[in-house]
Parts: structure tokens; sequence; C-alpha cells
């Protein structure tokens, strides 16, 4: 994926930095969805001394030439994820304990098919964010209402 990035910058005609590739680097190596703050903390671990602003403008063109997806979970900041070889999946999100679940459903991929050819529309992307409690919270949730009712 970073021949990808590199080829993408040079046909930007901007340069290749090592700032660069080191976010791009935590980025690809991740399997989560990532915010700013999460890559700069690994930077530092790593010794690397990137501020905060290369991270965020690196984020935005890594989204800007499709190597990334871009994700509002409604958390005050964004999270993304390597894109390239990454296939559509949709998200579980906990508004109890924040945890964000991939899944994919060929039903919804056959839906999308559906509606978009019904319509005439081309899709570039879809993003299906379902807003909820995750098992272990439900479970929580569960045994405090008991509690509460005892």
């Amino acid at each position: 994926m970073m021949s990808v990035f590199r080829a993408s910058l040079q046909e930007l005609q901007l340069p290749v930095t090592q700032q660069r590739e080191a976010i791009a680097g935590v980025l690809f190596e991740s399997t989560g969805h990532l915010s700013a703050d999460d890559i700069a903390l690994k930077l530092e671990e790593r010794g690397e001394h990137v501020g905060k602003a290369t991270v965020y403008r690196t984020l935005n063109l890594l989204v800007d030439v499709g190597l990334a997806t871009e994700h509002d979970f409604d958390e005050g900041f964004k999270r993304y994820e390597a894109r390239i070889g990454a296939s559509e999946h949709d998200h579980l999100i906990c508004t109890s304990c924040g945890r964000v679940t991939e899944f994919h459903r060929e039903a919804l991929d056959d839906l999308q098919r559906e509606v978009t050819e019904a319509w005439g529309f081309q899709p570039l992307t879809r993003q299906v964010k379902i807003y909820g409690l995750c098992s272990e919270c439900a479970a929580s949730a569960d045994e405090e209402d008991f509690r509460r009712a005892v």
C-alpha cells in the first residue's frame, strides 16, 4: 500500500516525506478505526516526532486519494481506516462503551445494488451505522434494571 501512496503523492506533485510515510504506515498496519490522536500516540511511542496538524493533513490526503475512509461515529472526532483491500462493510456502534463492530451482509449489498440501479445512481461508498448497546453493555443494563426493581 505504501507504494500506491508514494505514487499518489508523486502524481499530485507533493513531496514524499518521512512523516507522511510514518502516518500512512500506522494507518495501513492497523485493522481498526484510528483517530488522529491514536495515530499521533502510536507515532510518539515509536519515537517519531510528527505534529498533530501534519497528522490531520496527511489523513485528509489519504482520504482524498482513496486510500483511507473517514468515519464519524458521533464521538466528536473522526476515525480513519485503510481502504485498499478492505471489503465494503458496515458498523454497529455501542452508545455506552463506544465499541465499534464491523459486519458485512450480502443482503445489504444486494439492496444497495437494487436501489441504485432503480434510480440510475452510481454509488461511491456506503456507510450503514447502527447505534445501540453491545451485548456486554446490554447485559449490564439488564442487571442494573433488575437491581433497581428489587
